[in-house]
């Protein structure tokens, strides 16, 4: 008897290793459908982390690359090795709840091709963390509106197939969610959210490490952005940026506040996220002026 198709299929690129990426394909595999689940996980990490990935989870289809390739390219590679109808996107560092998976292939059911849902911090000893988390996903935190939006987190989306490959050739040359949600939307293909669909971003670390991501994920959103772009442009969206740090600070201290949740943790952070967007407001410039360098394959 030939075994049937999967519904679902998750997408992870690894970066993070261990224990990270234990705890998110846990998280899947104690999915009620979790039968009707297809994992890839394409790995750049050394170390034996691939080979532990399949000696602890042996339903796994890993594909390993080398260690600079990017998490758009490693999102990429994933993609290109699915079956089912419907495609997910996940971070390993990322947890989901046991309805994560039925609830994103009911939400299939309907004509939405684009779909994703909320984001939540598991990081919450760590004033740190907490900067960190609100820096990147204060938006995508609850409350969120439902129905179409003009964005979604790239760590909790999910599409239909024909949707991907429509857009296959742009997912290939590496961008990152951001550019391919704002190309869905030119097309003419909403976005649409679901906030009861959570994933828990779980995500610790030193001051320092956080300062060089943000440097380096700026730095490449900018230069891949702006890679055709005339100097004169980029010299004006490079001093531009230095005007940054405070926008972002303004921009996150509203949109959080307004939500009325995790006001201690965000005031009690400021600090931390003004270092962050410092850091990102000099590597988007570096980009805008510089191109991205190396920093694409150095986010993680």
């Amino acid at each position: 008897m030939s075994k049937s198709l999967p519904r679902l299929s998750i997408v992870i690129a690894s970066v993070s290793g261990f224990p990270a990426i234990g705890e998110c394909l846990a998280s899947i595999y104690r999915q009620p459908v979790a039968d009707a689940i297809e994992v890839v996980v394409a790995n750049r990490c050394k170390n034996g982390v691939g080979n532990k990935i399949l000696k602890e989870y042996p339903n796994v289809d890993l594909i390993e690359a080398p260690h600079e390739t990017t998490i758009p390219a490693l999102r990429a590679l994933a993609i290109g090795a699915t079956t089912a109808d419907v495609i997910a996107v996940l971070e390993d560092h990322c947890i989901v709840n046991n309805e994560w998976a039925e609830q994103m292939l009911n939400a299939h059911s309907g004509a939405y091709h684009v779909i994703g849902g909320s984001v939540e911090n598991a990081a919450c000893d760590r004033l740190i963390d907490w900067a960190a988390f609100f820096c990147e996903y204060s938006q995508a935190m609850k409350p969120i509106r439902s129905g179409e939006v003009e964005s979604l987190p790239g760590n909790n989306v999910s599409y239909k197939r024909r949707t991907i490959k429509q857009f296959e050739d742009l997912i290939q040359t590496g961008v990152w969610d951001t550019v391919l949600h704002e190309k869905m939307r030119q097309a003419n293909i909403p976005l649409y959210s679901i906030p009861s669909i959570t994933v828990y971003h779980k995500m610790s670390n030193k001051l320092s490490w956080f300062l060089v991501q943000k440097f380096h994920f700026a730095r490449s959103f900018a230069g891949k952005r702006f890679d055709s772009a005339m100097l004169s442009q980029r010299l004006v969206y490079g001093i531009g940026a230095i005007s940054l740090p405070l926008i972002l600070m303004k921009r996150i201290v509203l949109q959080t506040w307004k939500k009325g949740v995790h006001r201690r943790e965000l005031l009690l952070s400021l600090p931390y996220l003004l270092l962050l967007f410092l850091s990102w407001s000099v590597g988007e410039s570096a980009g805008y002026l510089f191109g991205p360098g190396s920093s694409y394959s150095r986010v993680a």
